[in-house]
């Protein structure tokens, strides 16, 4: 079975088990509370703790984010049912604590540029929040959902429950970290809003393309040279040499760039500008964007990040304006107001992550992390990496811990990882080390009680090609019970294919049988949500059709019979080759 690579956690992270999260976004997953309190009169509300933990996981500034507020927001996120499986519990782990840390580094940042949230609009925000919540359990228990709060606590009450702790129990399980990032956030994005009042001339400058042209002299491949070699290409252009001409004889961009006399790709005005802002600040893009195409050209400039020297100007200008733009007008003034605050809350976040890198103290999600940023390395970077992260989990799972089975899981996939970089540099001296830690990690891992499929089947191809067929047999026993979900079909294949290596093919052929069924099965219901689906949107378009008939048919009743006829002067006799309203 294949073990863990660079890839496989890469790809963990881009299945987006955890879609959204964020502080902001979790203000409303606690809407699942309506799902806990949809239960029949008489059913006792089961109570959950929530684990107070003061373990820090992660601190970002002079904030830290404990186990406990982790816990928090998974729960909120997975609605109290976070994933069994191990591999996705991590990744799910790291993953809310990544967003957590993104979110408190994007407040720290705006507080830093005085947008700070007073402890009252804190107060305000979290009052308000807890009183939506409750407005939706009292949809869910109440008559038409109405109802003053002595009804409301009494229908709570023949739940097992009260008004009084319904409220508490809301408070505990939304930390406050939250309401302040979000009244924080959205004192920034109201000013941004009330900032901008374009004018016609800056919505319509939306629609027009640009394509900038430069030339470009390396500062790596000249040195000492590169500035007087700019400020001759310069003293080219001013003596009157075509642009394209002065492309080929300075600049040091690549043949295809340099063939299009130094055109580079075009795209909407505002984006060439952010372009121009990132290379060299607003002042200078400013004035690149108000030149007239093939007239005009910079003086020689070099960049921020001082790699090269510049001078640009602008090829062409194309303007496609929406035939309904006057008519819209007002849409589109909002379409840019939006763009300009994306655009500016963007690079607050970028200046966030400069300013208040998010620190892993959690010491498994710290490892995961590192895992989780390692390019497509060369097998002996990745060897260098895997071992250095396997040296760091022998003190983690050898600690009591709540997450050690966790940790557990993870030691198994990077020692899986290790055997098979060492089968690749043909060491066996290495690999024969790491596959006895192997062995002994996954004979710890069951008899401590961890449960996984993917190192059940691992286990078992390792006993099958030591010969010991009989223990290899039990585990896939068990790992065939395990396999219930249809998405899980693929797993029941592999067992198959290693009852086959164990010399069991009568069981190989039963389990093929149960994963084509399953497989089968899954298509069928995959086919009858798509039915389902489609019939939804059928439904969905007659209603749109049903309504946009009844505004026509409204349409027609307000409107006169007859749109040409006098408005004065008595009556008059239709006019016949006068258009009819509604036809």
């Amino acid at each position: 079975m294949a073990g863990i690579t660079v890839r496989t956690f890469r790809e963990l992270l881009k299945r987006k088990l955890v879609k959204g999260i964020g502080l902001i976004a979790l203000l409303g997953v606690a809407a699942s509370m309506v799902i806990f309190f949809a239960i029949p009169p008489g059913a006792p509300i089961q109570q959950t703790e929530t684990q107070g933990l003061k373990q820090p996981v992660v601190k970002v500034g002079d904030l830290v984010v404990t186990e406990s507020d982790l816990q928090r927001f998974i729960n909120a996120q997975t609605q109290g049912n976070p994933p069994t499986e191990y591999g996705a519990l991590l990744q799910l782990r790291y993953q809310v604590a990544q967003s957590i840390a993104d979110a408190l580094a994007f407040t720290l940042e705006l507080e830093k540029q005085g947008y700070r949230a007073a402890p009252r609009e804190i107060e305000a925000a979290k009052e308000e929040f807890i009183k939506s919540q409750l407005d939706l359990v009292r949809q869910q228990l109440l008559p038409e959902g109405k109802g003053d709060d002595r009804a409301f606590d009494k229908a709570l009450k023949e739940r097992g429950a009260s008004l009084r702790q319904l409220r508490e129990r809301l408070e505990a399980e939304v930390p406050d970290l939250q309401f302040r990032v979000f009244v924080t956030r959205d004192k920034f994005l109201k000013s941004l809003r009330e900032k901008y009042n374009p004018t016609d001339e800056q919505v319509r400058l939306m629609f027009e393309n640009v394509y900038p042209a430069r030339i470009f002299v390396s500062v790596e491949k000249h040195r000492d040279q590169a500035e007087t070699r700019i400020q001759q290409a310069h003293a080219a252009l001013q003596s009157g040499k075509p642009f394209a001409e002065v492309v080929k004889q300075y600049s040091d961009d690549p043949n295809a760039i340099q063939e299009k006399g130094g055109r580079i790709t075009g795209s909407g005005y505002y984006e060439i500008q952010e372009q121009l802002v990132s290379l060299f600040g607003a002042e200078v893009a400013n004035r690149v964007m108000a030149f007239k195409p093939n007239q005009d050209f910079t003086e020689p400039i070099q960049d921020k990040e001082k790699k090269g020297y510049y001078i640009y100007a602008i090829a062409e200008r194309t303007m496609e304006l929406p035939p309904d733009f006057d008519e819209k007008k007002d849409q589109y003034r909002q379409a840019y107001i939006n763009m300009r605050v994306n655009s500016e809350e963007q690079r607050v976040r970028n200046a966030a992550m400069q300013n208040f890198k998010p620190e892993f103290v959690d010491p498994l999600l710290a490892q995961f992390d590192t895992l989780s940023r390692m390019t497509s390395a060369q097998t002996p970077e990745q060897l260098k990496t895997f071992k250095q992260v396997n040296d760091a989990l022998i003190p983690i799972v050898n600690a009591s811990s709540p997450n050690v089975r966790l940790a557990q899981w993870m030691q198994i996939m990077v020692l899986q990882r290790l055997v098979q970089l060492h089968q690749e540099v043909k060491d066996q001296e290495g690999e024969k080390k790491y596959q006895e830690q192997l062995n002994a990690a996954m004979n710890r891992f069951f008899a401590e009680g961890g449960e996984d499929l993917s190192i059940r089947l691992m286990r078992a191809e390792k006993l099958i090609e030591q010969g010991k067929k009989k223990e290899a047999l039990s585990d896939l026993e068990v790992a065939s019970g395990l396999v219930y979900r249809p998405n899980d079909f693929p797993f029941l294949f592999g067992v198959a294919e290693l009852y086959e290596k164990a010399g069991r093919k009568d069981l190989a052929q039963q389990a093929r049988k149960r994963a084509q069924d399953m497989q089968i099965a899954l298509q069928r219901q995959q086919e009858e949500q798509q039915k389902m689906l489609e019939k939804q949107l059928e439904e969905f378009r007659k209603q749109q059709e049903e309504e946009r008939k009844k505004q026509e048919a409204a349409q027609r009743k307000q409107s006169p019979p007859n749109a040409n006829a006098p408005q004065s002067g008595g009556a008059s006799p239709p006019n016949a080759n006068a258009p009819q309203q509604g036809k």
